[in-house]
């Protein structure tokens, strides 16, 4: 076994971050330099297309509203900057409220549930499919879950339609 050596200053901040973990200070620092693998490499997506509360959905569009609200939830931060890049939502920055509430409504917006975001609605499956591909990709998800996740939501996930809109 190998020993370190630390300052006592250093070696209390340790402590304070592995009691915060309920770890040893040992066994933080293994788990920084060998993290545990998440299942099936971070595509928890898997799980939840396969949870009752995804199946019970029949509908394509509740189907569509949950994963966005899943992808939300679990991702948070990375959700939130994929949104901020999409070019489309530029332009409402700029806008008042009632200019907003018009497009929402021209668009037949549905707020993404517990979230501050709002989906489009009159957008065609194609479009609909590309944008779920980019939004899972960017968060990481494997291929073959992109297109499970297309087939889940009854939009096809083949990889032609699965294009930069």
């Amino acid at each position: 076994m190998k020993k370190l050596e630390l300052d006592d200053e250093v070696y209390a901040a340790l402590e304070r971050l592995a009691a915060a973990k309920r770890l040893s200070p040992a066994d933080l620092v293994a788990a920084l330099v060998h993290p545990p693998q998440p299942a099936l490499g971070g595509d928890h997506l898997l799980f939840f297309l396969a949870s009752g509360e995804f199946t019970r959905l029949s509908d394509p569009i509740d189907r569509y509203l949950a994963l966005l609200a899943w992808a939300a939830r679990q991702y948070a931060a990375d959700f939130a900057d994929f949104i901020s890049h999409q070019e489309s939502g530029r332009h409402y920055l700029a806008w008042n409220r009632d200019e907003i509430n018009e497009a929402r409504a021209r668009n037949h917006a549905r707020q993404i549930d517990g979230t501050q975001y709002w989906a489009v609605m009159t957008i065609d499956d194609d479009a609909r499919l590309r944008f779920v591909a980019r939004l899972l990709e960017f968060i990481g998800c494997h291929d073959e879950t992109v297109v499970l996740a297309g087939q889940a939501l009854g939009l096809g996930g083949d990889g032609a339609k699965r294009q930069s809109a």
